[in-house]
């Protein structure tokens, strides 16, 4: 069982004190660009890790008797855009890893992991004001199967992303991530499909 270290356990029991508890947010998108952000009025460097001030809000995570996986609604301020725009070419980020790490601005060399929490994202709704993620726990019902697909004129790849690879001029109408629409980017060499096996039926392996 993990417990707090000692200077961290006494600072949570005061009554008043000088410091604050900070709430820092990774998240590692699927395509493994990672947002370290920190719910506070200035960045801070957490471990060689600088955390960038940016609204976010965290809703309560209640406990259920009933053996349900929790399930956690993380909202961050879109109001730039910023968010959106890791999220669009990403369809959403669904399957990215959301990591909070709960800090102490008086102690932060102190070991806090015992407050750590881990989710995966399930859905995302945007708006014109947040991004509001549907958090839940890691689970391996939850992980695709088969873990890779193979077919034969769908591409796997993200347009553009780094398994893609592709450089070039952006058509208006995009990528629809078949053999023939890489073969007009001129980039077939970076296919993420299986053009050579038989396109009918469906083969587990």
């Amino acid at each position: 069982m993990k417990t707090l270290p000692s200077l961290l356990a006494i600072e949570k029991n005061k009554l008043y004190t000088d410091s604050s508890w900070l709430i820092l947010l990774d998240i590692t998108f699927t395509d493994s660009t990672v947002l370290n952000l920190v719910r506070n009025t200035e960045n801070i460097t957490w471990k060689g890790t600088e955390y960038t001030a940016f609204p976010f809000e965290l809703e309560a995570i209640a406990n259920s008797g009933k053996g349900e996986l929790p399930l956690v609604q993380l909202s961050v301020s879109n109001v730039t855009r910023i968010i959106q725009g890791y999220l669009e070419p990403l369809n959403g980020g669904v399957g990215s890893l959301v990591v909070f790490h709960v800090v102490n601005s008086e102690y932060l060399s102190e070991d806090s992991s015992a407050l750590d929490m881990s989710f995966v994202v399930l859905s995302v709704n945007l708006s014109a004001s947040w991004a509001v993620f549907s958090l839940g726990a890691p689970s391996p019902i939850r992980r695709r199967f088969p873990l890779i697909r193979y077919i034969a004129n769908h591409c796997n790849w993200q347009f553009m992303s780094a398994e893609c690879a592709y450089s070039g001029s952006i058509p208006s109408t995009g990528c629809d991530r078949t053999f023939d629409n890489c073969r007009l980017f001129n980039n077939t060499k970076r296919f993420g499909g299986y053009p050579g096996i038989n396109s009918s039926g469906v083969r587990f392996v």
